[in-house]
């Protein structure tokens, strides 16, 4: 029964989170699709069409894709726009590996490139995003995620938005980690963009706004 309060806490927060995100406007986020150019056969698309399954043999495991309600119940709501995906990599190797996110990349179908955004970054533009840099007091007043009720929510958005991205750092053999990665997006409606993840997958792997048949 002890074992299952870290979960319950983090269902819990998740779940508030969302009513909490849910409140701001404008959903600036395009939901993305795998798109199949001709992968290397470690590449595979999972069964659902929404993200990318990648193997490297003998050294690590990772899925990426936009986040869904399995993973994750909330998407930032926010008016900047952003390229919101969720990995989750397991180092299968029998030493430590060194996960390095600020190595990842986005190239847009007009050819710019894109560095990935720090967490610092990525919270800067939410936050500033949402509801004209404000995070609506009076809607968040009274939601708590368990902390101290004088916490400002401006604070406690930070905080989960790091708790539930990917960070970056060594991870220990079998060790599994996962989290959201941000990029700045395409000033358009419909683009494509094509992600490489650093050290871990030089190869990109694409995704476009519109569903692949």
């Amino acid at each position: 029964m002890l074992n299952s309060l870290p979960s319950m806490k983090r269902k819990v927060g998740i779940a508030l989170l969302g009513v909490i995100l849910g409140s701001l406007p404008l959903l600036a986020q395009e939901k993305l699709y795998p798109v199949r150019q001709g992968l290397d056969v470690r590449v595979l698309i999972m069964a659902d069409r929404s993200r990318f399954s990648v193997e490297r043999a003998f050294q690590h495991k990772l899925t990426v894709g936009f986040p869904d309600d399995d993973k994750v119940s909330f998407v930032p709501k926010t008016r900047t726009p952003l390229v919101l995906l969720w990995m989750r990599i397991q180092n299968t190797s029998s030493q430590p590996m060194d996960l390095d996110v600020a190595k990842f990349t986005s190239t847009d179908d007009a050819g710019r490139q894109y560095s990935a955004l720090s967490l610092e970054e990525a919270t800067k533009k939410i936050v500033e995003g949402a509801s004209g840099g404000s995070l609506g007091a009076k809607t968040l007043r009274g939601i708590s995620l368990g902390r101290v009720g004088n916490t400002p929510p401006e604070d406690q958005l930070k905080d989960d938005i790091r708790r539930y991205s990917l960070q970056s750092g060594q991870m220990q053999p079998g060790a599994v980690r996962d989290g959201l990665i941000y990029f700045e997006a395409p000033q358009k409606k419909k683009f494509t963009v094509s992600i490489v993840l650093g050290d871990l997958w030089s190869l990109p792997l694409v995704f476009s706004t519109e569903k692949q048949k």
